[in-house]
């Protein structure tokens, strides 16, 4: 009897822990938590559409030009179809034939750059879809990294890396989602995974 008393108390007490654990790690990389189940979502979609979206930029480029934007060195691009939140596919006539880029604008400092250019419209969108889902496994990685490092330094001494595996598993499964997540946020991935990185 004092054995079964012993493994509740001991199952109790490390439930407890694992949920102090897991509510002290939910506050503290909360932001990260909500934006990347939702930049997973944009890149998948930014996948799955990418055929469609070369082909509305195709179709955008036939008609009269609309929506200049200035990149910095002065050239003239014409937005075409938004990719992510101030990212877009954009072209530019050139000696009779089209140029595309994908163009991040920076609304801190309104100003816009190239992520890439070509020729080839997929080509372009594939080479950024590739970037991004790139960054979104780095990006993975690196928060299960700050999140065990957190877990090891807060609670030395325990094994809770079966929560690291959980972030983990949460980060690269489209059904999960955390309590007050957003999915009408659409983050640029690369650039959230650069303000973990600081």
């Amino acid at each position: 009897m004092e054995g079964i008393l012993r493994n509740r108390f001991n199952n109790c007490r490390a439930a407890t822990l694992e949920a102090q654990a897991q509510n002290e790690a939910e506050r503290l990389f909360a932001e990260y938590l909500k934006l990347f189940p939702v930049s997973r979502e944009a890149v998948e979609l930014l996948e799955r559409n990418l055929l469609k979206l070369a082909r509305a930029a195709k179709m955008a480029a036939s008609k009269p030009a609309e929506n200049v934007i200035q990149i910095d060195a002065g050239v003239a691009w014409h937005r075409d179809v938004d990719l992510l939140d101030n990212i877009f596919l954009c072209h530019r006539p050139m000696s009779g034939r089209t140029e595309y880029a994908v163009v991040e604008y920076f609304p801190a400092n309104g100003t816009n750059e190239i992520w890439n250019q070509g020729w080839d419209a997929v080509q372009v969108l594939n080479t950024f879809a590739k970037e991004q889902r790139q960054a979104l496994d780095l990006g993975t990685e690196d928060m299960v990294a700050h999140i065990t490092e957190f877990l090891a330094e807060k609670y030395s001494g325990q094994d809770l890396s079966y929560l690291s595996d959980r972030y983990r598993h949460h980060f690269n499964d489209a059904t999960s989602s955390w309590p007050g997540q957003s999915h009408e946020q659409n983050q640029s991935v690369v650039s959230m995974a650069k303000r973990i990185d600081k």
